[in-house]
């Protein structure tokens, strides 16, 4: 009887030994894992919400501002361009050179995501002479048939209806350039879900003296495209470019130009243009507001809008007083939370404080909440699997380890068994002897 206590009691201490050994510190690194997984978790939640709160709008903010001084580095680019065009070689071959040589990336979806596309910078470089004729035009496409060359001393000759670029530069002295504003044809709200987009262009002239003075003006047609594309791939509250932004979401950027008029926007049947009869379609304002909405044939001025919101009109002249910032407001049971930033390029005929336009970030605060609610609800999903995952895994684990445990247990008391009396390789020998 004796033995067989001794027996049992030796069988246990192994036993217990491998628990406390093996079983219980993965028993207690399980919990450990447990817990940190569920701390990490919620720390990222409050994280999540926190950048929304505290750092979201500013971030929105500098990306506004920064924007805004891109756009204004991009035009005074031009600047050198058009004064590079006065001085060059009046022939066919050096102007589709000029035209070749400056391009630059349009975003782009692939199937390796979003990439940029090098497209001309201008669609056009012609020569007109003292008395508007134009005398020399290159497109991308290459020379203009002389049959097809225009007029410009009238400017309802122009390719999109009344042009008067002509008249503006000639007048300029030298080393002076006109840039007039986006012009191109109207896109509606029907060809805009077909998949038609905006196509315009925005003219800049200058006057070209010889040695008998004035000789003519040199007038190129900058692709707006590129200038959309400062706007068009950006959700401001993400990082990135996208090939596409979703206007629904109320989550998008867009630009104004110096009289009110949208230039970019998701929706491109928002911007003017002319219309069938070559004339400008009409302006959106509180009396057809409704009608021209629907079929996206009018061209939205944010000077007429005080009627949808009265922050429209106010920003506008915030930021013809040079001036940034955002607003947070109640608009039809929603909160938006708006961004400007006047582009501050003050080139021939854009005087300070307005500059160019300005540039605008617009988020419902209400959608946003609610798409970081989802993406917490997201996140405390994926942390309660990854909770259980780890449970899961350490209880297998405790099971394996305690059959293991046993098996080993058993196996060395059969070893020390069969090797004298039971003696154990930890014991002192004592344990044999009454």
């Amino acid at each position: 009887m004796e033995q067989d206590e001794r027996t049992r009691l030796s069988f246990a201490s192994i036993a217990i030994s491998f628990f406390i050994l093996i079983v219980l510190p993965l028993t207690i690194t399980g919990i450990l894992i447990s817990r940190g997984v569920v701390k990490v978790g919620e720390e990222a939640t409050q994280a999540n919400l926190r950048i929304l709160d505290e750092k979201q709008k500013h971030f929105i903010e500098v990306r506004t501002d920064n924007l805004a001084e891109a756009v204004a580095q991009f035009l005074e680019e031009r600047e050198k361009d058009i004064r590079i065009a006065t001085i060059l070689p009046r022939d066919v071959k050096t102007y589709q050179t000029f035209l070749n040589s400056n391009s630059r990336g349009v975003m782009k979806s692939s199937k390796v995501g979003v990439v940029k596309i090098p497209v001309p910078l201008y669609r056009e470089i012609a020569f007109l002479n003292s008395t508007g004729k134009e005398v020399l035009k290159v497109t991308t496409a290459g020379k203009v048939p002389d049959y097809k060359l225009r007029d410009m001393s009238n400017p309802n000759n122009g390719e999109f209806g009344y042009e008067d670029y002509f008249l503006k530069a000639k007048v300029l002295p030298p080393g002076g350039f006109y840039m007039g504003p986006v012009v191109g044809r109207h896109v509606t709200r029907a060809e805009f879900k077909a998949g038609k987009h905006f196509d315009g262009i925005m003219r800049i002239a200058a006057p070209v003296f010889g040695p008998k003075g004035f000789a003519g003006v040199v007038e190129l047609a900058l692709n707006a495209v590129h200038l959309m594309e400062f706007t068009k791939h950006i959700i401001p509250t993400e990082p990135g470019f996208y090939a596409t932004v979703d206007e629904s979401k109320k989550d998008y950027a867009f630009m104004v130009d110096r009289n009110g008029f949208i230039i970019s926007h998701p929706l491109d049947y928002l911007i003017g243009g002319i219309g069938p009869d070559k004339k400008p379609v009409p302006v959106m304002n509180e009396k057809n507001y409704n009608r021209l909405i629907k079929t996206g044939a009018g061209a939205m001025n944010v000077n007429y809008l005080g009627f949808l919101d009265e922050n429209l009109p106010k920003i506008e002249r915030i930021v013809s007083e040079g001036q940034s910032g955002s607003l947070t407001y109640a608009y039809r049971n929603t909160r938006m939370f708006v961004t400007y930033s006047p582009i501050p390029y003050y080139g021939n005929g854009f005087k300070r404080p307005a500059g160019f336009g300005w540039i605008g970030m617009l988020v419902d605060i209400n959608k946003y909440h609610h798409l970081t609610q989802e993406k917490v609800k997201e996140l405390q999903e994926k942390v309660a699997r990854w909770q259980k995952s780890s449970i899961t895994v350490v209880i297998v684990s405790l099971i394996l380890l305690f059959l293991i445990a046993l098996i080993l247990a058993r196996g060395i008391y059969r070893i020390s068994g069969s090797s004298g009396g039971g003696v154990l390789p930890w014991d002192d020998g004592e344990g044999g002897r009454d």
